[in-house]
């Protein structure tokens, strides 16, 4: 019993190295962005900051360059994350199945697309989306007779640039539902079959509120990733052609290391991160709590 509560008493003690480490880590990079945000300043020109107050986010937000990225981010998160949430879906299901055989072959190829790394899949498909000898043209001319410029056409830019993306992530959002269908407690849905529950009720009431956790969860890590995206459309397109696929990431790369406004580059970085934060306190008002979940 004392050792017990000697434990219990020293494991913050034990802990406090590490959280000041991590506090700090954090902290102080967010709060010398945050500084910089209220100033005109230059890294590059040597010219003295000026402090301006709100002015950079002000001039941000009645930026229509600003907007323009922010619907072109926005229809990427929600067109990507729902395709992966469909995939995904789709996949758990399969492979919870016991009808399906030789899922221990086909799982580890089946989550080897997240386990590349996003430049690397950008120059893959940048490759595969070539007109001249990338093999995806080279069967569009095959069997359609036509070559279609996917990185070099703005009304195919941005499904080539989504579509790499879909292809990554879907596995995760596979592997999370899986994840949430094995822990569907058995004697519930032996329960649901001697009822003889539809699919549909089955779902709703057993598998539904078993899985929404995890699978939310899933949701919220996938809308953060694809609203900072930025290694995959870099390596891609640039953000061309035309901007077309010109997300905020890249708007505040732009500003940071090409144009060097290092003051409202960090007053886009404080805007993103408010919209993350947005993003994660939505899930945790999704995310039931303890007593309430449906069963």
């Amino acid at each position: 019993m004392r050792r017990e509560t000697y434990l219990t008493q020293w494991r913050w003690r034990f802990l406090l190295p590490v959280l000041v480490f991590m506090v700090a880590w954090n902290l102080v990079p967010l709060l010398w962005v945050l500084g910089m945000s209220f100033y005109k300043l230059n890294l590059v020109s040597g010219i003295p900051p000026r402090y301006l107050g709100l002015n950079n986010y002000l001039s941000l937000l009645n930026d229509r360059y600003f907007w323009d990225r922010f619907r072109i981010t926005f229809s990427y998160v929600l067109i990507a994350v729902f395709l992966e949430i469909v995939i995904g879906f789709a996949l758990g299901f399969l492979f919870n199945s016991q009808d399906v055989r030789g899922k221990k072959i086909m799982l580890p190829i089946l989550f080897a697309p997240m386990m590349i790394a996003p430049v690397a899949s950008g120059v893959f498909f940048r490759f595969m989306y070539d007109p001249h000898w990338g093999i995806i043209n080279y069967f569009l001319r095959k069997f359609f007779g036509i070559t279609i410029q996917f990185l070099e056409e703005a009304r195919w830019a941005f499904p080539a640039v989504l579509a790499v993306d879909v292809w990554m992530w879907s596995p995760f959002m596979a592997l999370m539902c899986l994840a949430g269908l094995q822990a569907v407690p058995t004697h519930l849905l032996e329960a649901a079959e001697i009822d003889r529950l539809s699919w549909w009720l089955r779902f709703r009431h057993v598998v539904f509120p078993a899985i929404r956790p995890v699978f939310t969860l899933g949701i919220l890590l996938r809308t953060i990733d694809a609203f900072k995206t930025f290694d995959t459309i870099f390596v891609m397109t640039g953000g061309g052609p035309g901007n077309t696929t010109e997300v905020l990431s890249m708007s505040l790369y732009r500003m940071a290391f090409i144009f060097f406004n290092t003051g409202k580059a960090s007053s886009l970085a404080i805007v993103m991160l408010f919209i993350s934060i947005a993003f994660t306190s939505i899930y945790l008002m999704l995310i039931p709590k303890q007593g309430e979940r449906e069963v």
